[in-house]
């Protein structure tokens, strides 16, 4: 049955505020009810899952730790290879932009050497895919305790200055994942907390580390080949005594006084109020207004952060499928748009048409240098340079994607297949003219309509 103007406009809005993305004909596949197309999507039975096959389990990857280079981007690349092949299946999207959401939330670049570049992909797949439409504090108790963050933020080289091991070798505390668990993982700048809370955790955090590779395999200071490159309780170098934090006394009780601080960071009230402002930021608006948060972070304390409460909340606000769509898509975005939009992969010898642009932007999956997660204010992302790189990353795109497989369609029909009525008459000219002169012209006229381009 055909849908409606306005239902298309929806469906066009839900495909792309919330998804991925329109694969072609979804428009007119939600198009009857696109609200219920995405909560049926958020309600369907393992969404979030990607199939193990193939890909390390938490002991393989963390073997791989300290180890050959070559080996670890291997899996590197097979954990992003099953990432995007994920990203081209469901007809929405939405939980795999929550994925995204929340492993930028705790970023993580692999670049370091260590465990980050074997472990990055297994953790996101066991810990943010596990919960990510479930409980935020087991999803900070489960990123905290892995490999991949403890060497990312250099937890293992923190060792209490009191303790046996910080007296007898004289070394002392790094602060960083306790800096940054408070500043970027739960209550934010202005959440509240001061640098006497930063050092309280790093205090309350020594003694979890990470067995490097010569510890396992000269079996020093608790490391073996059974547990080369994994997550390692050494009470020796733990800062003993009771520490407060926020105001609050943790006495010393082994791993779980940090467990405990972590349940304590995830459900404080700035928590609730930074992690709705993010969402509404990343999905809605640059400017969540203190009402729009508000409404989302009271969910999130109701719940005792239940992650798909506070979504759901999110998608409560009248702006969710009203405000007009004024946030540019990252580069990554990008990318997926264009796939599921033709429906067609990267081959492997095609990869590199996937990989250059994103660097070149400074937007490839897992490589953030810094634990700020990549910006997602659209100003970022419209510098003049970076509207130039996505021309031409149209225009590659258009072209490689055709080698050995050519077009069926026109950039307009493709347009019309993807759009549906949602185009506007400027895009719909745009397009009629690029086609008209090049059929890969065409092609990569679509990929940058604004229809295309934003979110």
């Amino acid at each position: 049955m055909a849908i409606t103007a306005a239902q298309a406009r929806l469906a066009h809005l839900v495909l792309t505020r919330f998804g991925l993305g329109a694969k072609p004909g979804a428009i007119q596949r939600i198009g009857a009810d696109a609200k219920a197309a995405l909560l049926a999507e958020i309600n369907q039975p393992g969404i979030a899952d990607i199939p193990a096959t193939g890909l390390p389990t938490y002991v393989a990857a963390c073997r791989l730790t300290d180890g050959d280079w070559q080996a670890t981007e291997n899996v590197r690349s097979l954990e992003l290879k099953a990432r995007l092949t994920k990203a081209m299946q469901p007809e929405i999207g939405f939980v795999e932009r929550l994925v995204m959401f929340f492993s930028n939330h705790f970023s993580i670049g692999v670049s370091k050497e260590g465990a980050t570049r074997p472990t990055i992909g297994q953790m996101e797949r066991s810990v943010i895919r596990r919960h990510v439409l479930g409980s935020f504090p087991a999803m900070l108790q489960g990123v905290t305790l892995h490999p991949a963050m403890l060497d990312f933020l250099d937890n293992s080289s923190s060792v209490g200055p009191n303790s046996p091991y910080g007296k007898q070798h004289r070394l002392g505390l790094n602060e960083n994942l306790g800096r940054e668990l408070l500043e970027l993982h739960t209550l934010g700048i202005g959440g509240g907390y001061t640098q006497a809370d930063v050092v309280a955790l790093a205090r309350i955090l020594t003694g979890w580390s990470v067995v490097r590779g010569w510890e396992a395999e000269n079996g020093w200071n608790g490391g073996t080949p059974a547990n080369r490159g994994q997550f390692l309780w050494r009470p020796q170098c733990h800062e003993p005594g009771t520490h407060t934090l926020l105001g609050r006394a943790f006495p010393a009780n082994g791993t779980l006084q940090g467990r405990t601080a972590l349940a304590t960071l995830a459900l404080h009230p700035s928590t609730a109020e930074f992690l709705a402002f993010k969402l509404i930021h990343h999905f809605i608006t640059d400017t969540p207004q203190p009402s729009q948060v508000n409404a989302v972070a009271a969910a999130y304390r109701a719940s005792r952060g239940n992650i798909k409460t506070t979504v759901l909340a999110m998608l409560e606000l009248p702006e969710a499928f009203t405000a007009p769509l004024t946030k540019l898509r990252t580069p990554y975005e990008v990318q997926l748009a264009m796939m599921r939009g033709l429906g067609r992969m990267y081959r492997e010898d095609q990869l590199w048409a996937f990989d250059a642009p994103l660097f070149d932007l400074r937007n490839m999956p897992w490589e953030r240098r810094s634990p700020d997660g990549y910006p997602d204010e659209t100003e970022y992302w419209l510098r003049p340079d970076g509207m130039r790189v996505r021309l031409e990353t149209s225009q590659m795109a258009a072209w490689v994607f055709q080698d050995g497989r050519p077009y069926g369609l026109t950039a307009p029909q493709m347009a019309s297949s993807i759009f549906a009525s949602t185009l506007s008459a400027q895009s719909r000219l745009a397009l009629k003219t690029a086609h008209a002169e090049d059929r890969i012209r065409g092609v990569a006229t679509l990929f940058m309509l604004p229809e295309f381009q934003w979110r």
